[in-house]
């Protein structure tokens, strides 16, 4: 019996979506790409979930398609269907009511790139190398590498990363604000995990909001002001915002409810 390309498990407030082909290096093939999909779907659904951490398996985040399975596609229509599915991962990411961090704790290269940068927040091991290395297998990128990396560095930032496909270093990584912060390998996991559960406090109504007025910060002034104004009046009638008033006068630590 084979081993699911994907795991899922909740630990409190926080799902881990775990990439488990690692002697493919986490490589996307279909199961593992419907399996992301599948558990990503899953934390949104699950009240008890307010934060969700994607990282790999073994030694590797995500070393892009899986380029057997990518070969094995015959038509043009089967090779769009698949990179169609591809980009859903982001799609979703981006969507979600929930913040999504990416645990980068090895290699993340091609779509492994893209879905790292995709995610809210991105925390890297201190070794890993970002790689856009579609160039070097005859291919442009995918899994959102135009709207993500560009948005993120620059259009002429971007192109370089993409023309030379050279390796970025967790270090550099963090310089040109892909990362957020860089760890020791042996301290990743629980300084992730750590970061996770104090967003995971927080009032989940409140942070919804915040990702997307963020998200869509491309928007006019008017239209972002339009939308402030009915988040917050929304927001102010929650009853995490009455809990948080109330432990604010009385000196303590809220509990929210996402009510």
């Amino acid at each position: 019996m084979s081993e699911e390309a994907t795991l899922y498990e909740v630990q409190g407030h926080t799902a881990l979506i775990t990439l488990n082909r690692p002697k493919s290096l986490n490589s996307m093939s279909l199961d593992l790409v419907e399996g992301v999909i599948e558990k990503l779907n899953a934390a949104e659904n699950d009240e008890n979930v307010r934060i969700v951490v994607i990282t790999g398996a073994g030694r590797a985040f995500c070393a892009g398609g899986d380029l057997g399975a990518l070969d094995g596609l015959k038509t043009t229509d089967e090779r769009r269907r698949f990179i169609v599915k591809v980009g859903a991962i982001v799609k979703r990411i981006h969507d979600l009511t929930k913040p999504v961090i990416a645990m980068v704790n090895g290699v993340a290269a091609g779509a492994g790139f893209n879905l790292a940068i995709a995610c809210d927040l991105c925390y890297a091991a201190d070794n890993v190398k970002f790689i856009q290395s579609f160039v070097n297998v005859g291919l442009s990128p995918d899994c959102g590498g135009f709207y993500f990396l560009a948005k993120t560095v620059g259009l002429a930032k971007a192109k370089e990363l993409m023309f030379t496909a050279r390796p970025v270093s967790a270090q550099e990584a963090e310089k040109l604000n892909l990362v957020n912060a860089v760890y020791a390998p042996e301290e990743l996991h629980g300084k992730v995990m750590e970061i996770a559960n104090k967003i995971g406090a927080t009032a989940p109504l409140a942070i919804s909001m915040t990702k997307k007025a963020v998200n869509d910060y491309s928007a006019s002034l008017d239209e972002t002001l339009t939308f402030e104004s009915l988040a917050s009046s929304s927001l102010l009638g929650t009853e995490d915002f009455r809990e948080g008033v109330k432990a604010f006068s009385e000196k303590r630590a809220p509990k929210f409810t996402g009510k």
